[in-house]
């Protein structure tokens, strides 16, 4: 099962990203333009992670690869929404990150990682859920007020660069600082 499910999400990642350039032309607004890039550029940067995490913790029960396969439908979601609204665009965030969590969560309880995997998979957990909150809260304050989409697309990204580079410090890998 580990190669079926490497190969596979190697090629839904493919997918997600090749499909999504067929939006471009669809979107409309500032905001969309940022999100779709920021979509793109924050995808293939959880897959520098996602794809050594998965060589070392392959899908050991049918309901690890259903993460992967629901992982990889949020990661298509995320592009796709940024032809929608900005709050479909947050919360299909918050789901993707959810679904993070439970895989990182069963590769712990499954591969019980030691060392340096440990602290990857307990800074992500922890990232992951911060996030979620973090987001959450943002578009419940876009729901009840009249912050622009512009305006929470740039906190949004401005907080998801932030707790990247963070975290990335936390288990002492970072790739692009």
């Amino acid at each position: 099962m580990k190669n079926f499910s490497l190969k596979f999400v190697d090629i839904m990642v493919g997918l997600v990203l090749g499909l999504g350039f067929q939006w471009w032309p669809v979107l409309q607004h500032p905001w969309q333009y940022i999100a779709f890039v920021f979509a793109y550029l924050d995808i293939v940067d959880y897959w520098i992670d996602y794809s050594p995490s998965l060589k070392k913790f392959p899908p050991k029960r049918e309901i690890d690869v259903l993460l992967d396969v629901g992982i990889m439908f949020a990661l298509f979601l995320y592009i796709y929404a940024t032809q929608l609204t900005i709050i479909y665009f947050l919360t299909v965030f918050v789901v993707f990150m959810i679904l993070d969590s439970f895989w990182l969560i069963s590769s712990r309880y499954e591969y019980h990682p030691t060392g340096a995997d440990k602290l990857f998979v307990d800074t992500w957990i922890r990232f992951n859920l911060i996030e979620a909150v973090v987001t959450a809260v943002l578009i419940g304050y876009v729901w009840v007020t009249t912050l622009s989409p512009l305006a929470a697309i740039i906190i949004f990204i401005i907080f998801r660069i932030i707790t990247r580079v963070v975290a990335s410090l936390q288990y002492k890998k970072v790739h692009f600082v």
